[in-house]
């Protein structure tokens, strides 16, 4: 397991952002928008992960608007259908400062929802007869 030395909130947001699949050159500039978007003073690592989550709740229920589903539920949905989509590569800067995704990544992600099954109904079953099958035994010649 990789040990990650969190010094201040922009560390943590980059974490999560990570986990989200945002890297390389446009990260630190994602992670000031983020940080800018919080009003956070607190030092609890935890509060500020639920601010993010909060954020990501109100996009995920811009993007999946009548699914249904827990606020738990519906973020997990959204982290996923985003990873399956490489959201990470379409987002920009200004989309995320506005809580917007793009069109394409909004229609992808809603392609990908994943639909749970329907309630089971249980039915009484009606008594079967049963029959045996019995090999035939060859007769010796």
């Amino acid at each position: 397991m990789v040990a990650i030395k969190i010094q201040s909130k922009e560390d943590i947001i980059g974490a999560y952002l990570c986990s989200l699949g945002f890297a390389g050159r446009e990260l630190p500039s994602i992670v000031k928008t983020v940080a800018g978007q919080l009003d956070f003073q607190s030092a609890d690592g935890d509060e500020l992960v639920g601010k993010i989550d909060g954020i990501l709740l109100e996009m995920a229920r811009k993007t999946f608007p009548e699914s249904g589903l827990a606020d738990e539920q519906l973020l997990a949905q959204f982290k996923l259908c985003f990873l399956l989509c490489g959201g990470a590569e379409q987002c920009t800067v200004q989309g995320i400062r506005q809580l917007n995704l793009p069109a394409g990544l909004t229609k992808a992600m809603r392609e990908r929802f994943i639909v749970n099954a329907p309630a089971c109904h249980y039915t009484e079953m009606k008594p079967q007869k049963i029959e045996s099958f019995r090999s035939r035994k060859r007769k010796k010649k």
